[in-house]
């Protein structure tokens, strides 16, 4: 058996053969399979950037609140301390007030304990001598 090299026509039929199946596969068959593959790219490509996007402002949105909500806390920290210093400074003056007020009853008190005291011993010296004489005359047995 001889094995003959040269192409025939036959060759030719089945390149035109699979040329036109090519063509029809790719075109009736591949095209539409990648066209539904590339749109499913797409829609993830997009559906992935949209998730970004949405993540980035919720991460951006989180942190202007943060933001916010330390900020009036510093916010509401200075003003208690305010009004701490305020009580503070009231209080003092209440007890400046007060122990003034009461520095002035004990040296009232006191004056007045200063006279009675001055006025008993008066009454004390003025007694003192009536009752020597009235014992100097029981003793005596007359006046003096």
């Amino acid at each position: 058996m001889q094995i003959n090299l040269v192409p025939d026509l036959s060759l030719f039929a089945v390149m035109a053969i699979f040329i036109v199946n090519y063509f029809v596969v790719s075109r009736f068959f591949l095209r539409p399979i990648n066209d539904v593959l590339e749109a499913r790219e797409a829609e993830a490509r997009t559906a992935q950037e949209t998730y970004e996007r949405s993540l980035a402002d919720f991460n951006q949105r989180t942190a202007e609140i943060e933001e916010r909500f330390h900020a009036t806390r510093r916010d509401a920290s200075q003003l208690r301390e305010r009004f701490r210093a305020e009580a503070g400074t009231h209080r003092a003056s209440l007890i400046e007030r007060t122990t003034a007020e009461a520095k002035k009853l004990v040296a009232e008190a006191e004056e007045r304990l200063r006279r009675q005291v001055a006025e008993a011993r008066q009454k004390i010296a003025r007694e003192s001598e009536s009752l020597a004489r009235l014992v100097a005359e029981r003793i005596l047995g007359r006046a003096v």
